[in-house]
């Protein structure tokens, strides 16, 4: 089996801040496996280290000496999608079972001026979104969130995410003169579950658990501890598509709601969660329609979202078919193993 591996770099059409940092382009690595009949099969790694604290570079040593299996969450994913690809390719199916044609997504909106932030909104609106998070955790959150509400109006559906970094009592304290703009749901406010399950206790605004989730038994704990309300899964840290898929099961045996988003993942992220959120039937808006954000061909490559929902890819495999145009486009690097 062939293996090639490319390190991407995937430029924002504008910087991204959120309470991690500002994200002003997308490092990725793609692993590409090749049988001997010259079938391929793609899987992305995707990590986030202002978000996760893993290195792009640790995940391709990991890679790149085939310890995959062995080594960060995102190299797993990146194993197991590209062998998945290539596998149901071959069978002419996709990666995921059938299920959903479409997917409710939110617009994830960035941290920044008011209005800014809510122009965007705005714009989101009018493109049929039902459904926005926006990013909190820095200067001006109340008057940022007002202002949202403000341009999308009574009837959408409004989340805040703190990406862990408020204690309990900055939590409280901002999310309690939040509580008037009818929030769906906080997600990650402070770091830990015993934080959570403390915001949890002081306010009515449901609770989502992100970061604090990455396995199936973090879920299993997270109920235990009356922490959430609901669990954001992600493939990428979850360890890939089947070990996201037992987090999203545990959640459902837990009686927890579950969706699923990207940290602003490429095309094969994206294609791999939205096939596995129609497949277990995920019914609240997932945090996937992030490929908007990105300046490049590359980004295109899936149809965009329609009136709030994106079309989930039929397959065979992942769905995603890249240009050698557009992915050169991106290219740093690239290696034969």
């Amino acid at each position: 089996m062939k293996r090639t591996l490319s390190r991407l770099s995937i430029p924002l059409k504008q910087p991204f801040p959120t309470a991690g940092g500002v994200v002003a382009a997308r490092d990725l690595v793609l692993l590409r496996i090749e049988d001997d009949d010259g079938a391929r099969g793609y899987g992305e790694a995707a990590p986030l280290e202002s978000y996760d604290g893993v290195s792009i570079e640790s995940v391709a040593a990991a890679l790149s000496a085939r310890l995959g299996a062995n080594g960060p969450p995102q190299a797993r994913a990146a194993e197991e999608m590209a062998r998945l690809d290539l596998e149901s390719a071959r069978a002419g199916r996709a990666v995921g079972d059938p299920g959903a044609e479409v997917i409710p997504v939110n617009m994830t909106l960035p941290g920044g001026p008011p209005e800014e932030v809510a122009r965007r909104a705005a714009d989101g609106l009018r493109a049929g979104y039902q459904c926005f998070k926006v990013k909190v955790g820095l200067p001006d959150d109340i008057a940022r969130v007002a202002a949202v509400r403000g341009a999308i109006g009574s009837w959408p559906a409004l989340r805040v995410d703190a990406n862990g970094v408020w204690s309990v009592e900055e939590a409280v304290n901002v999310l309690s003169a939040l509580e008037p703009l009818d929030l769906e749901l906080v997600e990650q406010p402070c770091r830990t579950l015993q934080e959570l399950a403390l915001v949890r206790q002081e306010l009515d605004i449901p609770v989502a658990a992100d970061e604090a989730i990455t396995t199936a038994d973090d879920v299993h704990d997270a109920a235990a501890a009356g922490a959430c309300d609901a669990v954001n899964v992600k493939l990428a840290t979850s360890g890939g598509f089947a070990a996201a898929r037992r987090a999203l099961r545990a959640a459902s045996e837990e009686g927890l709601d579950a969706y699923l988003s990207s940290t602003l993942d490429g095309p094969w992220g994206i294609a791999a969660a939205l096939q596995l959120a129609a497949s277990e039937r995920v019914s609240l808006a997932c945090g996937l329609a992030t490929l908007e954000l990105f300046d490049a061909e590359l980004a295109r490559v899936l149809p965009p979202p329609h009136a709030g929902l994106m079309a989930v890819p039929e397959g065979p495999g992942l769905g995603v078919r890249v240009s050698d145009e557009a992915l050169a486009e991106v290219l740093v690097e690239e290696v034969d193993q």
